[in-house]
């Protein structure tokens, strides 16, 4: 019987997406008791479904996001690090401080994670990058491994941003782009094949 309660519970956090598709707020209840379960493969799916929520309320997707971030699960954690580049678009001050939380976490694929996430933040947009390494550098995070990552990508890439944060250089600056952000509605129109690739790398291709 628990093992069949089991299955259920797994199965229900598997169709959470639809769920809140279909029923919208609705849906919340069966998050909320889900998100207290003590089974690592249905806290990694919610986890991951806490993403949707910023479709209902954005406030309640920030403030569940910080709640995660410091969940004990690794996994947990890991799983929140896609939805950052949307949660700084949405509360770009961020000012619940999510970023330093995550930066100083102890499981190393969190870090390295968030440490790609941040490099194709710089390629992206600088504003964005900027205010970022501003903030972790106000929290006092160390930012070697960063610099170390940028320039393993391009020799001595770091040191304009660098001179930047010191007050003796420019900020770099890129061309900016504009990202597609899903709202889970049907478009009027889809793009390109190479426009959809070229969207699709800039979103995952920090995982890779």
């Amino acid at each position: 019987m628990q093992r069949d309660e089991l299955m259920v519970r797994r199965a229900m956090a598997d169709v959470l997406t639809r769920l809140f598709r279909r029923l919208g707020e609705d849906a919340l209840p069966f998050y909320q008791q889900l998100k207290s379960d003590n089974d690592p493969d249905i806290l990694a799916a919610i986890s991951t479904t806490s993403s949707d929520l910023k479709y209902l309320d954005t406030e309640l997707w920030a403030e569940n996001m910080v709640e995660l971030s410091r969940h004990e699960l690794p996994v947990v954690r890991r799983n929140l690090v896609p939805s950052l580049r949307d949660y700084f678009e949405t509360f770009p001050d961020d000012k619940r401080k999510l970023l330093p939380v995550l930066w100083q976490d102890g499981d190393e694929v969190v870090r390295t994670r968030m440490r790609e996430l941040l490099i194709k933040m710089s390629d992206i947009s600088s504003l964005q990058f900027s205010s970022r390494i501003t903030d972790l550098t106000d929290h006092g995070c160390d930012l070697t491994p960063l610099w170390q990552l940028m320039d393993a990508r391009n020799k001595r890439s770091s040191q304009s941003w660098k001179d930047w944060l010191s007050g003796i250089g420019e900020m770099p600056m890129v061309n900016e782009k504009v990202m597609h952000v899903s709202t889970m509605e049907a478009p009027d129109s889809l793009p390109n094949l190479a426009e959809a690739l070229e969207t699709l790398d800039e979103e995952l291709g920090f995982l890779d």
